[in-house]
């Protein structure tokens, strides 16, 4: 549009200025009055200045139209790039009639296609190493249970190795378990068998059944009809992990609270905090990155977990569409809180806001 201006500007200047120079000069041959060479330059400048209104329209016209065929291609890469980083690795780009484009069309496809084969690699043989372990897995668990079996038959020392082996089996085992349920999900295998859950009652199962079954539970009064509907193995797993995560971590002083989401009538949260050294703003999201235990394991006992713990808590809350995230505990004491978002459902309209502290 900007040149299609400047060309007709230059085009106008040059045509009046010649047109009445040109008259001017052979006003006296062709006998014409000022007033019809003043007629005349008045009609001259009308045209130019609707031919440059037109030249400037059709320019207009012809820079969107051509600027689209531009940008549109780049659109669909930038939102077939934006799938990709969302997880579909199956998205491709569709060739055009432009050979320039389609060579980048082709890279841009073979480029995905080649991380697509990696991704898939990587989780089959996540997979295959999981279940190729868990044969002699479990010959290893049977023969350490016929050992305990007879442990007080063993010398002290060998008691102490037995404990030792007794532990580092039920890591093992723990490891495969969770490399098998991060490959489900790599594989598109997971399947939720959903049930309506009462969030309070739920919560203390969950609790009971972790690895710390006398930790304290406060469950909000708001709470008492709020139903979820999820896959309860699943959901349990969630809270136990994240109370593992909070013994190893947290000092050993744990609670949970049940109450309504802060930010949305249709939420619930399950919140799990300790009083450990807390987790850096740096720290937040990467936790929750596979085998990641974030900057500060190394003084908070690099001896439990492989750092799967976190990220199976991040799969699961997605697959039931909710979120998980950490913040530092609210009433200023040292510490992380875990704050697990989950939909819900009510059978009654809300009350005022009263905590009931529950030991489990």
């Amino acid at each position: 549009m900007v040149g299609a201006l400047v060309l007709s500007g230059v085009l106008f200047f040059l045509t009046y200025t010649l047109t009445r120079s040109n008259l001017r000069d052979r006003e006296g041959e062709l006998g014409l009055s000022n007033q019809l060479i003043a007629e005349t330059l008045a009609s001259v400048r009308a045209s130019l200045i609707l031919a440059t209104v037109i030249t400037v329209l059709v320019g207009f016209m012809l820079g969107i139209v051509s600027s689209e065929r531009v940008v549109r291609p780049l659109a669909g890469a930038a939102e077939a790039a934006r799938a990709i980083a969302d997880g579909r690795l199956d998205t491709r780009l569709e060739p055009t009639d432009d050979p320039d484009l389609n060579a980048l069309t082709d890279s841009f496809n073979a480029m995905v296609a080649r991380l697509q084969d990696r991704v898939e690699r990587d989780a089959r043989f996540a997979s295959d190493v999981s279940h190729e372990l868990r044969s002699p897995l479990m010959t290893l668990a049977a023969s350490v249970e016929v050992m305990v079996s007879r442990r007080d038959e063993l010398p002290e020392r060998g008691q102490a190795a037995l404990d030792l082996l007794v532990a580092d089996v039920a890591r093992f085992s723990g490891l495969v378990e969770d490399l098998l349920e991060i490959s489900r999900y790599d594989a598109g295998a997971v399947r939720l068998t959903r049930d309506e859950l009462q969030i309070g009652e739920f919560v203390r199962q969950a609790v009971l059944a972790s690895s710390m079954p006398r930790t304290a539970i406060s469950i909000n009064e708001r709470c008492t009809d709020i139903r979820i509907h999820g896959d309860r193995r699943r959901l349990a797993r969630v809270v136990a992990n994240l109370i593992d995560n909070a013994r190893t971590h947290g000092g050993g002083t744990i609670s949970v609270h049940v109450c309504p989401a802060e930010d949305s009538a249709s939420h619930v949260w399950i919140v799990v905090e300790d009083r450990g050294e807390g987790v850096s703003t740096s720290d937040r999201e990467r936790i929750f990155e596979r085998f990641s235990r974030g900057a500060g394991s190394s003084k908070r006992g690099t001896s439990e977990g492989a750092g799967l713990g976190l990220a199976l808590v991040r799969e699961h809350v997605r697959l039931h569409a909710g979120r998980v995230w950490v913040e530092p505990r609210h009433d200023g004491t040292t510490g992380a809180r875990f704050v697990v978002e989950l939909p819900c459902e009510s059978s009654r309209s809300p009350q005022s806001h009263v905590v009931t502290p529950v030991s489990s």
